[in-house]
């Protein structure tokens, strides 16, 4: 019987498997140096991000103190109520001497009339 040779190294799946390992190094080693670069960039990101949201809310805030309150409306409907009675009363006041003028009128009419009559 003749000794059979051992079997043949393959080096494919074992270089394969070497630089697998390899990439699977240079992902992380790229990922541990750039990792402190993203996370201040997005920070620095979020932080500018988070002035602009509390500029805009402050705004907000300042324009909704200034607006009128339940309180300040129902003041400015009594306060309109209440000019509104007095126009009611002015118009009355008006018209009464509208008809005080009316009579007036008609008295000097008949004056004039009287004395115009008169002096024929």
């Amino acid at each position: 019987m003749t000794p059979t040779p051992p079997p043949a190294f393959d080096l494919g799946p074992a270089l394969a498997l070497t630089l697998a390992a390899l990439n699977i190094v240079n992902i992380l080693y790229t990922w541990w140096r750039t990792r402190d670069q993203n996370v201040e960039t997005r920070f620095r990101a979020g932080s500018e991000r988070m002035d602009r949201l509390d500029t805009r809310l402050a705004s907000v805030e300042q324009t909704l103190r200034a607006q009128p309150s339940k309180d300040d409306l129902h003041q400015l409907q009594l306060a309109l109520k209440e000019v509104q009675g007095e126009l009611k009363t002015m118009t009355a006041i008006m018209e009464g001497n509208n008809k005080i003028m009316e009579r007036l009128e008609g008295i000097v009419a008949r004056h004039e009339n009287h004395l115009l009559d008169g002096a024929k």
